[in-house]
């Protein structure tokens, strides 16, 4: 009927009127509380724990079959749970690192960030060549991309990845100049974070993106795939492995000398060569912090900022004259690990904890005053 409109908003469902999944305050089997809906879509509900310390991931049955069943996670990654004769299955995931849809995304200041997101892609395609990824899911701490298998338009790889690392301020933009079937490389995500001004190092990777090494030189039982180099310094670089661990790289001269102030202990590291050249690797935990000062995502809480006050004056004991703004702060060990051992310029600690404390980024919101204060305190006495 031609001039015929129809008000679609007398036909809208009010999220007033939606029932989800979880009521705020329920109460999980083991004792963690929903909080707040943080993100939804027609097949699946993101929350934070009441306390802010876990996002927790719910889907129905469709959803998670679909993801097992092509291989991207496992039936441990999740807590199976009847509700109200309801089947859903919840991942959980500290707050410390992200679960946002991949479109939510938006980060032009960060290398780890840009690789880490790649080093998600990587994973992905790994197992999942075809899905569209345009409506995924990032879990920062899996490294890959759920895809939701919606309806919605097909955009390429590098469309979504450009589109993660733009500003915060810059309008959305999926447009796929170079074609739908385009697929990210290492050479093209160092290229373009070189026009953003984020400079990789000049150091050659150690291991191709996507290659599978044999587990047993890196402290695993099986073999294990290293999809991307997460962080590249002169003398370590830090892969994102497709196990439950990053692995630390570090050249023998750096390596020996952190052996030389009990920094580090030799029980804890494996050797390999490359290259005809010594190197020592360790395994970190993926639920932990490790990066440089100088680039951080990690989302600290008031529990893990008092962690890293902490390292900060156990590593200053042993090495009065380092610099740590931008040493690599390994949470696991206790101890943030210096490039530069001796410096005659003047050492400012309580700067570098307070642009952590100031900027972050959180796991949550920043902190209370009083708590800044303690914390800086506990780092430069």
């Amino acid at each position: 009927m031609p001039g015929f409109i129809v008000d679609e908003t007398r036909f809208m469902i009010s999220d007033d009127d939606k029932e989800h999944y979880f009521e705020e305050g329920y109460a999980l089997p083991f004792g963690i509380r929903i909080g707040e809906l943080e993100d939804e879509s027609d097949c699946y509900e993101l929350y934070v724990s009441e306390d802010g310390t876990y996002y927790i991931l719910a889907v129905k049955d469709e959803l998670h079959f679909k993801w097992i069943e092509s291989g991207l996670l496992l039936k441990s990654d999740f807590m199976d749970l009847d509700v109200d004769g309801v089947s859903l299955h919840l991942l959980f995931s500290k707050t410390s690192a992200k679960i946002a849809r991949l479109t939510s995304l938006r980060n032009d200041k960060s290398c780890r960030f840009a690789m880490a997101l790649y080093s998600a892609f990587v994973k992905t395609r790994t197992i999942d060549l075809e899905s569209n990824l345009r409506d995924g899911i990032y879990i920062e701490r899996l490294s890959v991309i759920l895809p939701t298998y919606s309806l919605v338009g097909k955009v390429s790889d590098r469309a979504l990845f450009e589109n993660a690392v733009r500003g915060k301020l810059d309008p959305e933009n999926l447009s796929a100049p170079d074609g739908l079937n385009d697929s990210l490389s290492f050479v093209y995500v160092k290229r373009l974070l070189s026009k953003k001004g984020l400079n990789l190092s000049k150091m050659a990777p150690l291991f191709e993106p996507g290659a599978v090494e044999s587990g047993f030189s890196f402290g695993f039982e099986k073999d294990v795939l290293f999809t991307a180099p997460v962080l590249i310094r002169d003398h370590y670089q830090v892969y994102d492995t497709s196990s439950d661990s990053f692995v630390l790289i570090m050249d023998s001269l750096w390596a020996e000398a952190l052996l030389s102030t009990s920094i580090i202990n030799q029980i804890s590291l494996n050797s390999l060569a490359i290259d005809g050249k010594k190197y020592y690797t360790i395994a970190i935990k993926k639920d932990s912090a490790i990066e440089a000062m100088d680039d951080r995502i990690y989302g600290h809480s008031k529990g893990s900022a008092m962690l890293l006050a902490q390292a900060m004056r156990r590593t200053r004991a042993l090495l009065p004259s380092c610099i740590l703004s931008n040493a690599l702060y390994v949470e696991s060990l206790g101890y943030l690990l210096p490039e530069t051992f001796n410096c005659e310029e003047k050492l400012n600690d309580r700067q570098t904890i307070a642009s952590v404390l100031a900027y972050g980024p959180f796991a949550m919101a920043p902190f209370m005053d009083d708590e800044n204060v303690d914390i800086i305190s506990v780092a430069t006495r």
